[in-house]
């Protein structure tokens, strides 16, 4: 396997070519104990009043890319080439409608020019009574072979320019998807990152639009001095939500814990169900671009963002390993936070059975039980080993059923979205699967040649990281399968991307009992 170190990523599955954006760098904790304040009880949390220094406080994020990737409403009236400039999101060329999810044959096209006669496609616009097509859509690329079409302005330019968005087109269905968009393994094509929504050709020619050139970075993380105080005590799992807020469960001998640390340093505790451990927390994100068990609605029109249910909820696993004195009632499972209970804030969703592994952490207390856990766009949860090792099991939280999705060769330690209807999954042994909800199908991606302790994905660059039990960081393309180094763990524990553009390193307190540290990721291309 070959593997280069990670200064600016190269984007392979869609072509980005790398530019400003810095990689690698690295600050750790100071140590610090954290903030004090008065305490107050509600239900089984206790929350702890946020200092009443300076710390950076943080806004709803308000990017235009929601959880489903339903296109924003404005349109734009740029011309073939143009680009925006300054701004982060640059929108495709001529084309004046975008669509979610576009199946191949939809009309998206603009209207008609004065004289050019039918001149009606999104990759068309009528200039100087000349209808004008753009290299969009277009196979073979009309752009070769020393420069290549960006499919973001509609123009040829050199693959070394920044913000370019290029790369073949994949059939699918009648049609092909281009870059910035992904087939759902039937007949629609699906935006990726880092595009938002979808445009077609009648002839059923697709490319991604509304696509990001540079970060959008919409709130600020908590202190690294909050998160390496008491929110870090005998930490075992992270992850962030939309606003930035951190949250974290807890791997210890007695009762575990579930918090949440907010921007603003406010850090509030749950108590977790008798004596099972916690392995991990997943937050339903809106940043990232989740899994659907539907493809999108085919319409002609731009639609506005959905809200999406649930955005915000928080999942954790509760672990036991076979010989630990396991109780059977409450079992072990996967819980998700219910603040506005009383009394059982953290009910079980999905009942485990007893299982075991022997990595990533090479620790049978944090080997064991479910693990891989993350959400759906739609509130269905996924995690592995929930009714034997390898098997992929799903929660519907709206139809409050439960199943196995898909039987894998060997134990399952991560999984991520990376699409609306893709998971990635990570096998013990380092393989890495790519599962798709609808076809239920899966296909070996690519070998890490390491246990993988944890997954998490950027929905800027489209990467995901993983941290392997070499302690080696990883970025690999979901849909091609490149492999960039990327740096060190101090010690074991799992990753998780900020939506401010941090990737941040947690250990598993039980086995390293080390501080929380921050890289920085690129933040354009």
């Amino acid at each position: 396997m070959t593997r280069t170190t990670l200064g600016l990523i190269t984007l392979a599955t869609i072509g980005l070519q790398a530019c400003n954006g810095g990689g690698g760098g690295t600050s750790d904790g100071t140590g610090s104990t954290g903030s004090t304040g008065s305490t107050v009880a509600s239900s089984d949390a206790t929350t702890t009043a946020a200092p009443t220094s300076d710390t950076p406080t943080s806004d709803t994020p308000t990017s235009g890319n929601s959880a489903t990737g339903t296109s924003n409403p404005a349109t734009s009236d740029t011309t073939a080439g143009d680009t925006t400039g300054d701004t982060t999101t640059a929108t495709s060329g001529p084309a004046t409608s975008d669509n979610t999810g576009v199946g191949p044959g939809t009309d998206t096209g603009n209207s008609t020019g004065p004289s050019c006669g039918p001149c009606d496609e999104p990759n068309q616009e009528c200039i100087d009574n000349v209808c004008t097509t753009s290299c969009q859509g277009q196979d073979p690329d009309p752009c070769g072979p020393a420069l290549v079409c960006d499919v973001i302005s509609g123009e040829c330019k050199d693959p070394g320019d920044a913000c370019v968005l290029d790369g073949p087109s994949v059939a699918c269905g009648a049609g092909s998807c281009g870059p910035g968009s992904v087939c759902d393994g039937v007949d629609t094509c699906l935006p990726i990152s880092p595009c938002a929504t979808v445009t077609c050709t009648t002839e059923g020619a697709c490319w991604g639009s509304e696509c990001l050139c540079e970060r959008a970075k919409n709130c600020t993380d908590p202190a690294l001095d909050l998160l390496n105080g008491p929110f870090n005590v005998d930490i075992g799992g992270i992850d962030f939500a939309d606003d930035c807020t951190a949250w974290m469960v807890t791997l210890r001998s007695g009762p575990d814990y579930l918090r949440r640390l907010k921007p603003d340093g406010e850090l509030t505790q749950w108590t977790g169900v008798a004596n099972l451990n916690m392995g991990e927390v997943k937050v339903l994100r809106s940043l990232t671009i989740p899994q659907l068990t539907i493809p999108f609605p085919i319409v002609p029109e731009p639609q506005p963002p959905e809200h999406v249910e649930g955005l915000g909820e928080v999942a954790i696993t509760y672990t036991c390993c076979p010989t630990c004195g396991c109780q059977v009632n409450p079992p072990q499972g996967v819980a998700r936070l219910v603040e506005e209970d009383m009394v059982t804030p953290l009910p079980i969703v999905i009942v485990a059975q007893k299982t075991q592994g022997s990595g990533p952490f090479g620790s049978t207390a944090a080997d064991a039980g479910p693990q891989g856990l993350t959400w759906g766009v739609d509130r269905v949860l996924y995690v592995g080993n929930s009714t034997d090792n390898g098997d992929f099991n799903s929660a519907d939280l709206e139809k409050v059923s439960q199943a196995v999705e898909y039987k894998f060769p060997a134990r399952v330690s991560a999984s991520a979205p990376v699409s609306p209807v893709h998971l990635v999954v990570g096998l013990i042994g380092g393989e890495v699967h790519r599962f798709n909800v609808l076809t239920k199908q899966a296909e070996l991606l690519v070998d890490l040649d390491a246990d993988i302790t944890g997954f998490s994905h950027d929905s800027f660059s489209g990467l995901v990281y993983a941290g392997l039990s070499t302690l080696e960081i990883v970025a690999f393309d979901p849909f091609t399968g490149d492999i960039t180094s990327f740096d060190k763990m101090p010690g074991k524990g799992r990753v998780s991307v900020s939506p401010s553009g941090t990737l941040y390193f947690a250990p598993v307190k039980y086995i390293y009992n080390g501080l929380i540290k921050s890289y920085d990721l690129p933040d354009s291309f």
